[in-house]
């Protein structure tokens, strides 16, 4: 889930700067030359190419024709394009990582805006250092300037408003969601005023998603109905770009927390921060671990996506001069800007060193306290289920036994009672049989119990096992224990001669509760043991035709005490105690949801 996480905010950082290029490539301004659509013959050829280069070229090519484009929209005087493609050149550079490029990118768009006096283009620039500042995670630097790119553009440009507006509202979602809401609801309302659907579509997405974010079940499913539909008017422009993630919402809602993480890995791109959506789902699931896990893996990429910042971060300093400072002033004071740029990235490459390195000290400090108290209040409540089950199984499992022994035996022991040698041998079966029942139960009960305080084994109590070998005793050892009309069958993939390294007598008694669970369900059919081998691992499948397990039942199957059954023999601890004898030999123990003909559990272990 890493990488994939890691993709989707590449891809989504990609996505919104690819969103706002052509965007503003599509805005018309009005001066006194060509605008897009204006655009005819070589000119038009040329511009598609500057769009196909913006969209698919690499940064070498892209740069040479951008260079040489300019050159040409400058003589001919089309200055819009001309500023356009300024513009267009640092969110190239950023989608391409190349924060100092987009920054002189950035420096020479505001540098031409003000020689030429074309104060009505001034939000470019502006709007180009709040993506900037944006992309290299300095929120309040990047919110600065949106602000200020928001008043000079006015009401000029209102699809640059909408995009700014949904601009800050994805960057406050985390730090302050109310101030996030207010301006996804400003984007809402100029989206309807102008009859713009994609940006309304976009703005309804993105309040639902700020809602998941929030944990707030009514407000998002109110939001995700209006999405859905103004989604089923299929309105021309209306933009799919967070289907994905507002399903996985939905799904995480309804509480089906697995079908929502397959769909985050495997579901495609989902334009937000899929590291914050995994949180989001372990949190609403309390699994705390997944959670901190998540948060570990978000604070890595976070560290890597800082690092890669860096090299440009203080150079940002220097053209946000440039910004407010006159040409004149910025000639002036180059040098000594030049120098004091040389020392903050010095100084500020010290602080940022102490700062993370004493940040994760104390981070690691604090996971491992948390492990320890959620490992201790986990102990707790499990012994507590776990006493209150056990007192309440074993009371019914063992008295009912022992009454019997108990009846049968004053039964054979009274001289007033007659009975015939027939009659004797069968209360003498029944008596062997109860007795075997309560040692059984004693057994797994021991089972249990080493099981839990031997959670791995050592290498030298394994040994080379001759799977088949092994596969026919266990099935043999049950045989006996099934109904009449019920056949036992065993096949293999592998040869007789193939072995495993692991411990015969754990994975002997893990074979043996599977088979004799499923001799237990099963009235007629067969009780099937086979053996396969799938590249590293060694499976064993036992399957039945018994009466299957419902789908409710599936995730609590290998609890301690659980029985699916009531009126079955057994305590409920086969199956915990087949999965920890597994576990502890490195293996897992699986129930395939996909077969549907009874039951079919799979232990796959490693080989060597």
């Amino acid at each position: 889930m890493h990488r994939v996480m890691n993709t989707d905010l590449y891809r989504y950082r990609i996505h919104l700067l690819l969103t706002s290029t052509l965007f503003l490539l599509s805005t018309v301004v009005c001066r006194a030359d060509v605008t897009v659509d204006q655009l005819t013959g070589e000119d038009k050829e040329m511009f598609d190419k500057f769009r196909h280069l913006l969209q698919y070229g690499e940064p070498d090519e892209f740069f040479s024709f951008a260079n040489d484009y300019e050159r040409v929209l400058h003589d001919k005087g089309y200055m819009m394009l001309y500023y356009k493609l300024l513009n267009n050149e640092g969110f190239f550079a950023l989608r391409h990582n190349m924060v100092f490029r987009a920054m002189q990118a950035g420096e020479r768009l505001n540098e031409e805006l003000h020689n030429d006096g074309a104060s009505q283009y001034y939000y470019l620039a502006t709007g180009l250092m709040g993506d900037i500042y944006n992309s290299v995670y300095s929120r309040n630097k990047a919110e600065q300037f949106f602000m200020q790119a928001l008043e000079e553009v006015e009401d000029t440009d209102p699809k640059f408003s909408m995009r700014t507006y949904q601009s800050l509202a994805e960057m406050l979602s985390m730090k302050d969601a109310g101030k996030a809401l207010q301006w996804m609801e400003k984007s809402m309302a100029l989206a309807k005023e102008t009859d713009n659907i994609e940006y309304l579509s976009l703005s309804l997405a993105m309040t639902a998603y700020i809602y998941f974010l929030e944990d707030n079940a009514k407000a998002f499913r109110d939001y995700y109905d209006q999405y859905v539909e103004l989604r089923s008017q299929k309105k021309h422009g209306f933009s799919h770009r967070y289907d994905n993630i507002l399903e996985i919402a939905q799904l995480s809602f309804d509480r089906q927390y697995g079908l929502a993480l397959n769909k985050l890995q495997h579901g495609g791109t989902l334009y937000v921060d899929s590291s914050l959506v995994a949180i989001r789902i372990f949190t609403m699931q309390r699994d705390i671990d997944k959670v901190v896990e998540a948060v570990k893996r978000r604070h890595l990429e976070m560290d890597s996506i800082y690092s890669l910042a860096q090299i440009g971060n203080f150079d940002q300093l220097a053209t946000e001069r440039a910004l407010i400072m006159t040409r004149e002033e910025s000639l002036a004071n180059k040098k000594l800007a030049k120098k004091l740029t040389y020392w903050l990235i010095g100084l500020t490459s010290v602080y940022i060193f102490v700062y993370l390195m004493g940040r994760r000290r104390l981070l690691r400090k604090i996971w491992a306290r948390n492990r320890q108290l959620k490992v201790a209040l986990e102990k707790a409540e499990g012994s507590d289920r776990m006493k209150s089950a056990f007192i309440r199984s074993m009371s019914h499992e063992i008295r009912t036994p022992l009454n019997a022994v108990s009846g049968f035996s004053q039964v054979l022991c009274n001289p007033n009672f007659e009975l015939d040698d027939e009659e004797k041998h069968d209360m003498e079966m029944r008596i062997s049989k109860n007795v075997n029942q309560i040692t059984n139960i004693i057994n797994e009960m021991l089972e249990l119990s080493k099981s839990e305080s031997e959670t791995s084994i050592d290498e030298g109590e394994k040994q080379q096992v001759y799977c088949n070998d092994l596969g026919r005793k266990a099935l043999e050892d049950i045989r006996g224990k099934q109904h009449s009309g019920v056949e036992f069958r065993f096949t293999s993939e592998v040869d007789d001669a193939f072995t495993v390294h692991t411990n015969a007598n754990r994975l002997m008694v893990a074979l043996r509760h599977l088979l004799d669970n499923a001799a237990k369900f099963t009235d007629t059919g067969y009780v099937e043991l086979s053996i396969a081998k799938q590249v590293d691992r060694i499976l064993f499948y036992v399957t039945d035709t018994g009466v299957g397990i419902k789908e409710e039942d599936r995730e609590r199957i290998f609890e301690t005490f659980s029985k699916i059954d009531d009126f079955k023999e057994g305590l409920g601890l086969g199956l915990p105690i087949c999965r920890r004898l597994i576990t502890s030999l490195g293996g897992e123990v699986q129930l395939d949801s996909t077969y549907s003909q009874g039951c079919r559990f799979i232990i796959s272990l490693p080989m060597e």
